[in-house]
């Protein structure tokens, strides 16, 4: 039916700052956390995606960074990767001793209560969580329930975002 609600929401650009902003990046934890959520509000990543990164999927090419992914649908991507995502990126390398051209490292590993970064990955129900945490902490929807933020709306948050600024909906697909 035509009449239902529409479905998800995306964030205005206050919105995405105070969602940066909730996040504490004097510890370990955040700077993961800031990195995870950059890469979903700014290179549309989908939770999936995010928790299979690796170091490889980074190439320096023509004086910028590349992020090229194999998606959903097995599609090749490669994405541009934005200042605010390289910083946050680079931050959390520096947190977790981890380097650009290590090959084959996996981006996104747990922290523990001590704040000390582990070896093993995250996965992507953790993801969803944080997300939830954060959307609740910077005050834009409920901790639990059907209207806490979830990853897709940082999705749609940069689809949106990508539209408004190109006004190309070829390059947004």
């Amino acid at each position: 039916k035509r009449d239902q609600k529409p479905v998800g929401r995306r964030l205005s650009p206050p919105e995405v700052r105070s969602l940066r902003e909730s996040i504490d990046i004097n510890a370990h934890k955040g700077l993961r956390d800031r990195a995870i959520l950059d890469c979903m509000l700014f290179l549309g990543l989908r939770r999936e995606e995010v928790v299979g990164l690796t170091t490889t999927n980074f190439k320096q090419s023509g004086g910028r960074w590349w992020l090229t992914l194999i998606g959903k649908g097995s599609k090749t991507r490669r994405l541009k990767v934005h200042e605010a995502v390289f910083e946050s990126l680079s931050a959390w390398f520096r947190a977790a001793g981890l380097d650009w051209y290590q090959p084959n490292e996996p981006l996104f590993r747990s922290v523990n209560k001590a704040d000390r970064v582990t070896s093993r990955s995250i996965n992507a129900s953790v993801v969803g969580r944080l997300v939830a945490e954060y959307g609740y902490k910077a005050n834009l929807a409920p901790r639990f329930g059907s209207n806490q933020l979830s990853a897709h709306d940082l999705r749609r948050t940069c689809a949106r975002n990508a539209f408004d600024n190109s006004g190309n909906l070829l390059l947004v697909q």
